[in-house]
């Protein structure tokens, strides 16, 4: 490594180390590298994520204003999922992306609106063998991490090396959405339409009494919840995995055969904050169709943009078969590893800089 680097160029310079050690796991794990595209027609469906929109100038390309009015929208992506899926659709088995994200949402120790993803996604495997895998990466990271640290050029913080073995030996967490309520707020989650039974027992659990005012819907309230009292206390000891999400909040992921009222999902979290996404791939299109159709209503009422349904995502579901799919924020994982506390720290150019 280059000496008489500036410690934000050494920074970068260890997250390019730790690039090619991610690399070379996933090469091992029998995956292929692909790349979807960042410009695309439908950027994601999730209703509160919001897309860059591309102002393209079509004349500029000799085509006449009104064949340019008729041209798709396009955006950036808000996360190469859908492109990945339909790219399964090809034949392909295990397929991974690493590379930037756009997210319209306001700069934060722990966001930026462009940010890199790494996604990866296995056909013929379900979500406790992706806990695994996942959890071997980041300890396999850790490790690679530790030595980068200690190999100088200054001395590096004892406590953050002693946690960076402590990831690489110890098994991560894995917790039930229904159990963290339980241990972080004394809440047993009711029945979805019992709104009122709800209020009363996030009151009783700290939550504000101002907050919860102008809920008006479960899902709100169950955010309000998560991000209040259960969201921080995660991950503090060590990485948890968190599964079996309500129903509700499956996005694209199959509801548990045996009670539907759960999703076959999960979430890591480390220090309070979310490292990664993980769903039992939904290959169902007419539920996805479905699915799709209520997120676009729920986009409308908060007066978001709609986006066009992904027709050629909803051809290729059926031949995803048993699949799951992960994605994972790489810039909050080299923070993680490098024991930095901004996400800015690790970027080589942050939203806020000119």
């Amino acid at each position: 490594m280059t000496k008489n680097l500036t410690e934000r160029a050494l920074t970068l310079a260890r997250r390019s180390e730790l690039l090619w050690s991610l690399r070379s796991f996933f090469r091992e794990e029998g995956f292929l590298e692909l790349e979807p595209p960042s410009i695309v027609t439908c950027p994601g469906m999730e209703p509160h994520l919001d897309a860059f929109e591309l102002k393209a100038r079509y004349a500029h390309h000799g085509l006449e204003l009104s064949e340019a009015e008729r041209a798709p929208r396009r955006w950036l992506h808000t996360s190469p999922e859908h492109a990945l899926k339909r790219l399964l659709g090809e034949g392909f088995e295990r397929v991974y992306a690493i590379g930037p994200c756009y997210r319209d949402e306001p700069p934060s120790s722990t966001h930026n609106p462009e940010f890199t993803m790494l996604e990866w996604y296995m056909k013929g495997a379900e979500l406790p063998e992706l806990m695994t895998q996942c959890e071997r990466l980041i300890q396999a990271l850790a490790t690679r991490a530790a030595s980068l640290l200690e190999a100088g050029p200054q001395a590096a913080d004892p406590d953050h090396l002693q946690r960076l073995k402590s990831l690489s030996a110890r098994n991560f967490e894995r917790l039930s959405v229904r159990e963290a309520f339980i241990r972080y707020a004394d809440l047993e989650l009711p029945p979805y339409h019992e709104l009122s039974l709800f209020k009363e027992a996030a009151l009783r659990a700290g939550v504000r009494a101002s907050a919860l005012e102008r809920l008006t819907s479960w899902d709100e309230l169950y955010f309000q919840v998560f991000l209040d009292l259960i969201e921080p206390q995660l991950g503090r000891e060590r990485p948890v995995f968190l599964y079996d999400f309500p129903s509700s909040q499956s996005a694209l992921a199959k509801l548990k055969p045996d009670d539907p009222r759960w999703a076959l999902r999960f979430e890591l979290f480390d220090r309070g904050y979310e490292l990664a996404n993980a769903f039992d791939e939904l290959s169902d299109p007419v539920e996805q169709r479905a699915r799709f159709v209520e997120e676009l209503a729920t986009r409308a009422a908060r007066g978001a943009p709609r986006y066009p349904l992904d027709e050629p995502l909803l051809e290729v579901l059926p031949q995803l078969g048993q699949c799951v799919g992960i994605a994972l924020g790489f810039d909050r994982l080299v923070m993680t590893l490098l024991g930095r506390a901004e996400i800015s720290e690790v970027l080589a150019q942050p939203w806020g800089e000119p």
